[in-house]
């Protein structure tokens, strides 16, 4: 753009004399415009330049969106971090070499904590009924065993490259996972129905119990495989071990047993109405102990009443009910529960057990007491019922004296 000083007229071409004289007030007038046409210029060159998202000048719709999605991930890091430092802080790991005294692991404050037991060799643990983990994993361990009588919020175990490892379960797990074990890995359940999902895979050492009775189900396979009860009905086997199969994502689909295998085997004959019933009530008891062993009593507890409704004549049943009550603290109810469990089945255990523990909630220890005994004598290496005795005992002596 030509100056604007250049296209004013010069004293020589006329003009009158007093024009003449401001001529100096004329060329600031002429930088004054000149410098504001240039801020126009400037102003329009970078509105420009910002719907084209071009410049160090603030950006444009696509560079923009990609400077905050830049952000996001910046503040996702961050996330991660504080994510990846909150889990550290609830993992806790211990490495334990050859003692003769058992170690409590509610002494080593693990409470509300990821417990993994990593290297451990010639050693015994104990997890007390008053401590709470969130989940517990053992790492190439050696001759170990534990006694599990606390809870685990996520019911959840992982068992890695293991020999030798003896696991007393007195409380249910929905999931275990048992890999690499080409030794002993012995699984000990306190009752059949805490049996839940056991993945396995290369672990030819597996077992698990719920009586005295050791079923064999690794193999040395690389293949994942999963173990779940059977139905318990005539004819059906106690456990299925089949391949783990993977949905999108890899992750497993989950499985439903059926008398003799899983739910991907042909449909079974039409079974007779009776017949039907019971099997229908036999889903709904697995069901509920699904939800038992995922801590959700009051869903165990439904499910088990639709069992009961189908049918009556199952004493694990009423028990397993019973037990659902007393988590909730409805001692009336599981009371109720346990004296059904003892008149459909008098040598069931677990019903006397409950009815004993029921009374025991409810102060009326006089009376627990010969429940409990009676639980002792259908189970006497149950350590359970031994304790509840004692303290039944105990507490009866102690409400006698008044004190």
């Amino acid at each position: 753009m030509p100056h604007l000083a250049a296209l004013l007229p010069s004293p020589s071409h006329g003009y009158p004399s007093s024009f003449c004289a401001n001529y100096s007030a004329w060329e600031s007038k002429a930088e004054r415009l000149t410098r504001e046409a240039d801020e126009d210029s400037k102003r329009e060159e970078d509105k420009s330049n910002r719907a084209l998202g071009l410049g160090g000048v603030p950006q444009g719709p696509p560079v923009a969106n990609a400077e905050a999605q830049l952000k996001d991930l910046d503040n996702h890091s961050e996330e991660r971090k504080k994510f990846i430092g909150w889990s550290k802080d609830r993992e806790v790991n211990f490495t334990h070499k050859a003692q003769d005294a058992a170690i409590e692991l509610s002494d080593l404050a693990v409470d509300g904590k990821a417990v993994r037991l990593i290297g451990s060799e010639d050693v015994t643990y104990t997890l007390s009924e008053k401590a709470n983990l969130v989940k517990l994993m053992l790492d190439k361990c050696s001759r170990v065993r534990l006694s599990l009588d606390g809870s685990i919020t996520t019911s959840t175990m992982e068992v890695y490259k293991c020999s030798d490892l003896e696991l007393e379960l007195q409380q249910p797990l929905g999931t275990i996972q048992v890999d690499e074990c080409t030794e002993s890995v012995r699984l000990r359940f306190a009752e059949r129905d805490h049996v839940g999902c056991i993945y396995h895979q290369n672990s030819p050492g597996l077992a698990i119990s719920w009586t005295n009775e050791l079923h064999q189900i690794g193999d040395a396979r690389a293949v994942q495989h999963c173990t779940k009860l059977g139905l318990e009905i005539e004819g059906a086997p106690p456990l299925v071990t089949a391949p783990v199969r993977r949905g999108e994502g890899e992750y497993p689909v989950d499985f439903t047993v059926e008398a003799g295998g899983f739910a991907d085997k042909p449909e079974p004959e039409a079974a007779p109405a009776s017949e039907e019933r019971r099997q229908q009530a036999e889903t709904f008891r697995m069901k509920g102990n699904e939800m038992f062993r995922a801590n959700d009593f009051m869903q165990a507890a439904l499910q088990y009443s639709q069992a009961l409704e189908l049918d009556p004549s199952v004493a694990t049943v009423w028990a397993n009910r019973a037990q659902c009550w007393l988590k909730v603290g409805d001692h009336e109810k599981a009371l109720a529960d346990a004296i059904h469990c003892t008149e459909v089945d008098a040598s069931n255990a677990k019903g006397w057990f409950r009815k004993g523990m029921s009374l025991h909630a409810m102060k009326r220890f006089p009376e627990a007491v010969p429940a409990l005994l009676e639980a002792e004598k259908l189970d006497p290496a149950n350590k359970q019922i031994q304790d509840a005795i004692r303290m039944a005992q105990l507490m009866a002596r102690n409400h006698a004296n008044g004190s």
